[in-house]
């Protein structure tokens, strides 16, 4: 039976506070990777934010990991999603990463008046044997 080499990976460590009007990135070159499956929180806090927190999904086609940032030259999103503004509210999903992806960011933005706690770990498959 062929054994899997699997890694775990932090993009965004558990339980960090994206400030209101704030932006926090994590990146990940995948260069080595066979892709794998990414995972990702956001929690609101007692008193929701005023507009929501949202998680971008973004992957980049250079040959080498670009700066984090924003959708535009490098980045381009491919998922998206919003965690709403009632308090404590706790959304998880996940996302499939396939072996095409050389570059990987997720980006938590867009919350206003409260922080959000967040987080994004993969599970990278680095090889089969």
């Amino acid at each position: 039976m062929a054994t899997a080499i699997k890694n775990a990976r932090t993009l965004v460590a558990a339980a960090t506070s994206n400030a209101a009007a704030g932006t926090t990135r994590g990146t990940l070159q995948l260069s080595t990777a066979m892709g794998g499956i990414l995972t990702f929180k956001m929690t609101n806090g007692a008193t929701g934010p005023t507009v929501q927190c949202s998680a971008n999904v973004l992957v980049a086609h250079n040959a080498s990991l670009p700066t984090a940032a924003s959708a535009g030259t490098d980045w381009k999103t491919v998922y998206s999603v919003g965690n709403g503004t009632t308090a404590n509210t706790v959304g998880e999903w996940n996302y499939t990463v396939g072996p095409a992806v050389g570059n990987l960011e997720v980006e938590f933005t867009g919350n206003t008046a409260q922080a959000v706690t967040v987080e994004a770990f993969l599970t990278e498959l680095t090889s089969v044997g």
